[in-house]
């Protein structure tokens, strides 16, 4: 037998940055041996990608679900999911990446364009097609952005974040979604409130698993998070926490050889067989259950 795995590494963008370590673009080719090394084993990146493969086509797992990515693709990963690679051909086309600081995310006068579902979703994923018009528009901001890079003219970064700004509004408009941010001031503040509770579930879902531990960190009532997370997602507040403790469970269950017990501590249960209890209630399997299951899938040629 093979050792054990009991960890998902985190890369790093500087790991791939040549000299600027918030935001990065790069010919997948340029990225060299060492990027395909890495990408083949399940990681998380601590920051946005974006990759675009122009031609050839892979396999692309996140978290627990293999994506045939072929040319002309876009796809997107939020910062912790877990994910890996297998090329199938040789593979060309473009890794945008970027920091949250980069694009201040969490000011919510910032964020059009960005939580617009590209990154955060049901699916924690966007896989996106494009025409060939599409794909001319987008080789041509990607190009701009490789110059602003590579010239570092007065006020590129200025230039780089405007870029970048257009490009994920110009794929939120592909994907179909409005990325207006509502006129009206309550709008925007419960749009404000939810982005922090989405934040605040990534930082605490470990220790944290009530409603009301979260309402009490955004100082508002929890019956108010619940209708303000309904009102923007479909469901419920309790839904979010329950759906981001089963996925975290999920990738390690699929990505690691863990017990079920040792995942359960990792995730902040007490009682190892609540845990099981609690994540059989939520996705009709048991851990041992979930585990057989998706490595039978994983493994089929």
């Amino acid at each position: 037998m093979g050792e054990k795995r009991d960890n998902i590494g985190i890369i790093s963008l500087p790991a791939y940055a040549q000299a600027d370590p918030s935001f990065v673009v790069s010919s997948i080719c340029e990225l060299g041996e060492n990027f395909f090394d890495q990408a083949g084993v399940p990681h998380r990146h601590d920051f946005y990608t974006v990759y675009w493969i122009k031609r050839g086509s892979l396999l692309h797992t996140i978290d627990t679900v293999t994506h045939e990515v072929k040319k002309n693709t876009l796809f997107f990963l939020a910062p912790g999911q877990v994910h890996k690679l297998q090329m199938s051909e040789r593979i060309d086309g473009y890794m945008i990446a970027f920091q949250e600081a980069f694009m201040c995310l969490k000011d919510q006068s910032q964020v059009s364009g960005i939580n617009s579902g590209l990154f955060f979703n049901d699916q924690f994923s966007s896989i996106i097609t494009l025409d060939p018009e599409q794909s001319a528009d987008i080789e041509s901001i990607v190009r701009l952005m490789l110059k602003e890079l590579n010239t570092r003219e007065p006020e590129y970064e200025t230039a780089l974040h405007g870029l970048l700004r257009y490009f994920l509004v110009l794929v939120s408009r592909i994907k179909g979604q409005s990325v207006a941010i509502p006129a009206e001031q309550h709008a925007v503040h419960n749009s404000s409130i939810f982005l922090k509770f989405k934040n605040l579930i990534e930082e605490k879902y470990r220790e944290l698993k009530t409603v009301s531990d979260y309402a009490g960190l955004l100082h508002i009532k929890p019956v108010l998070l619940n209708e303000i997370s309904k009102q923007l997602s479909g469901i419920t507040a309790g839904e979010h926490i329950r759906n981001r403790v089963i996925l975290e469970a999920q990738r390690y269950l699929y990505n690691t050889d863990l017990t079920a017990k040792e995942i359960a501590y990792k995730l902040g249960f007490d009682d190892p067989h609540y845990f099981s209890r609690f994540f059989k209630k939520y996705t009709s399997q048991s851990p041992s259950e979930f585990k057989e299951a998706s490595r039978s899938v994983s493994h089929q040629p």
